[in-house]
């Protein structure tokens, strides 16, 4: 872009095309301004998706480490629970973090963090179970 710009530029400049040249300038501005614009929304979307994993690990494995204040009848089954809900953001969220261009200008619709609620535990055992070999 840049190399063309140059070559476009000096071309009007041999040619006396003053307004050319103006217009060379303002086109490297509205391009380096729709460049930054992406990036600032590329950075916004993937501070949402890294909150909404730390929101879904912590709390999954804050449930994990604190065990042993369970109930000791149910705790197998709801640490199991944790470990699915944690392979349910991985797999779920995660993916989400690799922003394109696409989403960027809401051509491609994907998942919006109020979409990654906690999901169905006896949904994700069937998922699990079909997965496992």
């Amino acid at each position: 872009m840049a190399l063309a710009t140059g070559i476009i530029a000096g071309l009007a400049a041999s040619l006396d095309i003053e307004w050319m040249r103006y217009l060379m300038v303002v086109l490297i501005g509205v391009v380096g301004a729709l460049f930054w614009q992406v990036n600032e929304i590329r950075e916004e979307a993937e501070k949402r998706v890294i909150r909404a994993m730390s929101h879904h690990l912590n709390n999954s494995l804050n449930v994990v480490m604190n065990r042993r204040h369970l109930d000791p009848s149910a705790r197998e089954q709801i640490v199991d629970e944790q470990v699915l809900r944690c392979v349910w953001a991985i797999q779920t969220i995660l993916p989400s973090l690799s922003v394109g261009l696409p989403e960027l200008l809401n051509i491609k619709r994907t998942s919006h963090p109020n979409e990654w609620t906690v999901p169905d535990i006896e949904q994700l055992k069937k998922q699990a179970s079909a997965t496992v070999h």
